[in-house]
């Protein structure tokens, strides 16, 4: 397994549990996953998908709350991973600066 897939599966992981029990410093370790993803884990054919799906999950993430009983956790889960994907996002965004200032 790779270093991108294990990073996956540890933001997946935290971002499931934070939404059931408090983690410390829970917001930090989802920033510094996406972010590593987002410079190791997207490819430059992928990356405005990338993009347009960190946006769009975070406009819909809190669309689940209307649910009861269950709606607060899966929008939590969803804005957790939300908050990994908006960090990737970010990361891609300086990747491409970063390449463009290099050209």
């Amino acid at each position: 397994m790779s270093p991108v897939n294990i990073i996956r599966w540890i933001a997946l992981a935290v971002a499931v549990v934070a939404a059931f029990v408090s983690i410390p410093y829970v917001g930090l370790i989802l920033v510094l996953a996406g972010a590593a993803l987002g410079f190791m884990g997207v490819k430059s054919e992928t990356r405005m998908f990338y993009l347009v799906c960190a946006v769009a999950l975070a406009q819909v993430a809190g669309i689940f709350g209307v649910i009861p009983t269950v709606g607060t956790y899966i929008t939590d889960i969803l804005t957790n991973i939300s908050t990994v994907w908006n960090a990737g996002a970010a990361a891609v965004i300086l990747t491409i600066m970063k390449e463009r200032l290099m050209d």
